[in-house]
């Protein structure tokens, strides 16, 4: 019965030191955390409050007294040390210390050591995590690899989908015209064309609108005899007498100038980047038509300059095979209607076909 008594205040004695024991260790393990109105924290022991003070112990050992004025709140956990990553519901994603949270809102701040504290109501946050997200780490990296000087590797097809035509060159040896123009002027001049695209709206695909802007060149010429058919419908037209006996020579140049829309649709085949077009545009175009003939007494020359108002439209494909470089081809109808002297008037465009080359450049999404 002894030894029975004396094992029942051993297990007392036991329960009681391990009492003592978890109670000291929790007040060494959650000490508080005053946050007072002035930004600062106080962190330690909270060794007397009254109702115009508060003391506390800190951990270095000091002694200070706050008047319960200048505080602002008291935590008993160190949680709001961890710097947290709040996702908002419009995906922009915020770092900040959570200070305090109820039912409807987080309370943070953005510099732990500052006065300055923002609510977010919950209703308007996706979630709130430690680690952060995709898009916030993709962003601090390329801000530091912007300040260490780092250029990121981008992919091959990061490298063609991310680039788009900036500057075309084109050549064409086929542009139809009306049918009475072809006869006129049987012999067709090469034309060429150069585009530069002044605004490019793409998204990441590569796809999107083209704000352009197109200078062309292109004719015809013919070299005949005054004994050709034709003759007397080139007296007519330019209002001359041409010898019928002697040869004489014509032609004609449509130098334009045109801007409007172009709309690209494609995709990532293989190892290059396949992007089809459709575009329109406004065409205001100078032409120029010189004779050189014989009226039977000496030699001339007559020039006759028109302007004409028109458009341009059309479809192509522009192939993008490497990150700077790529080819296209185009078929495109313009109208650009004028009058010779006579009055008679003709549409100086037609079909076309080009074939071309392009410079490319980045739209925005490689720096």
């Amino acid at each position: 019965m002894k030894n029975k008594c004396n094992i029942n205040s051993l297990a007392q004695s036991v329960i009681v030191c391990v009492m003592l024991g978890m109670g000291f260790m929790s007040n060494s393990a959650f000490a508080e955390s005053v946050f007072l109105k002035d930004g600062s924290i106080i962190e330690g022991d909270i060794v007397k409050e009254t109702d115009k003070a508060t003391t506390v112990k800190t951990r270095e050992g000091k002694t200070v007294t706050i008047q319960r004025k200048d505080i602002l709140r008291t935590l008993v956990n160190e949680s709001y040390k961890t710097r947290m990553y709040i996702m908002k519901s419009n995906k922009e994603v915020l770092g900040v210390y959570i200070v305090e949270e109820d039912n409807e809102s987080y309370t943070y701040r953005t510099e732990l050591q500052s006065a300055e504290e923002y609510k977010i109501n919950k209703d308007d946050v996706l979630f709130v995590s430690k680690i952060p997200p995709k898009d916030f780490i993709d962003e601090e990296v390329q801000k530091k690899a912007a300040e260490l000087g780092i250029k990121k590797k981008y992919t091959r097809e990061e490298n063609l989908k991310w680039r788009a035509p900036f500057i075309r060159v084109a050549y064409s040896n086929y542009v139809q015209y009306d049918d009475e123009l072809e006869y006129l002027f049987p012999e067709p001049a090469p034309a060429l064309l150069l585009d530069i695209f002044f605004w490019r709206f793409r998204d990441e695909k590569g796809n999107g609108f083209d704000i352009m802007g197109r200078l062309r060149n292109h004719g015809r010429k013919a070299d005949l005899n005054g004994g050709d058919p034709r003759t007397s419908k080139y007296s007519q037209l330019y209002n001359i007498t041409i010898s019928p006996t002697l040869p004489y020579s014509t032609d004609f140049f449509l130098n334009s100038i045109s801007g409007g829309l172009r709309y690209a649709y494609g995709w990532y085949v293989g190892y290059v980047m396949v992007q089809p077009y459709i575009f329109a545009l406004y065409q205001y175009g100078m032409i120029n038509s010189m004779i050189s003939y014989n009226d039977g007494v000496s030699d001339k020359t007559k020039d006759i300059n028109m302007n004409t108002h028109g458009y341009q439209a059309g479809a192509g494909v522009d192939v993008g095979l490497f990150s700077y470089f790529g080819i296209f081809i185009e078929v495109s109808y313009g109208y650009a209607k004028a009058k010779f002297a006579n009055g008679e008037a003709y549409n100086f465009d037609g079909i076309s076909v080009y074939y071309g080359v392009s410079w490319c450049t980045s739209f925005g999404l490689i720096e």
